[in-house]
């Protein structure tokens, strides 16, 4: 879960939420990159941050009872395969094409992991080969699959940025990522109220996204039972963006 500590108390998106918004994000993209298998393609994006919260298997808490950011947990390789093997059982039942996408993504965002377990190694390397088999069908080179998770790391990152809060003020400029087509991409507000992207990558000049999530006032838990109780009580509440092209 992304947790953001502000003057009204813990602002949490869960990691669905912002497969959502990673996924509204690429649908919005121009046309030119909408692929043959775009319905897939958009599903493993929404999907490929799923199955995160789980408070039976995972602590969620910091020694001092306050809700912990994703990038303050520790990761622990046997619950990274625990984790991937249930994303993956779930993108298996819709599309191979979505579970390409899916395991070329842990890959990536694992293999520093890996390379210092060998337990993690194996288990990445086994998902190698399988992408290879399910590639075959839809006589896909790996050049493919590279460009495509291009469109996914574009918009996944464009989505982190928005649920941290991580744009400058000022209208100073924030780089997403070197992605879709090889450029390099950079994000800022205009106002509070619109964000822009450079180079525009969308077939629209503006469009408007939202994102949910849930505000607690209370400063810190006892437990994690606790958390869980207060967090599936609390009401949902929706965060907007208005994307307006800019003057390149």
């Amino acid at each position: 879960m992304i947790v953001n500590s502000t003057n009204k108390g813990w602002e949490i998106f869960s990691h669905s939420a912002h497969g959502l918004l990673a996924g509204n994000i690429a649908f919005h993209l121009a046309k030119k990159f909408q692929h043959l298998n775009w319905v897939a393609t958009l599903t493993a994006i929404i999907e490929h941050d799923d199955r995160q919260l789980h408070f039976e298997e995972k602590n969620y808490l910091t020694e001092i009872g306050t809700p912990q950011d994703f990038l303050n947990e520790e990761r622990k390789p046997m619950e990274i395969i625990k984790r991937s093997k249930r994303l993956l059982f779930e993108a298996e039942k819709k599309s191979t094409w979505v579970a390409i996408l899916i395991i070329h993504h842990l890959q990536y965002i694992y293999s520093d992991d890996a390379s210092k377990n060998k337990s993690l190694s194996n288990f990445l390397n086994k998902l190698g080969t399988v992408k290879k088999n399910y590639m075959k069908p839809y006589n896909l080179k790996s050049e493919d699959i590279i460009n495509i998770y291009q469109i996914m790391i574009f918009a996944d990152r464009c989505s982190l940025i928005l649920c941290q809060h991580a744009i400058p003020t000022k209208k100073r400029k924030l780089e997403i990522n070197k992605s879709i087509e090889n450029k390099t991409y950079f994000i800022w507000n205009n106002d509070p109220n619109e964000v822009i992207v450079e180079p525009w990558i969308f077939d629209d000049t503006n469009f408007k996204l939202s994102c949910e999530y849930k505000l607690l006032d209370q400063s810190a838990f006892t437990n994690n039972k606790e958390f869980e109780d207060v967090l599936h009580k609390t009401p949902v509440k929706i965060k907007n963006w208005r994307f307006v092209k800019g003057k390149e």
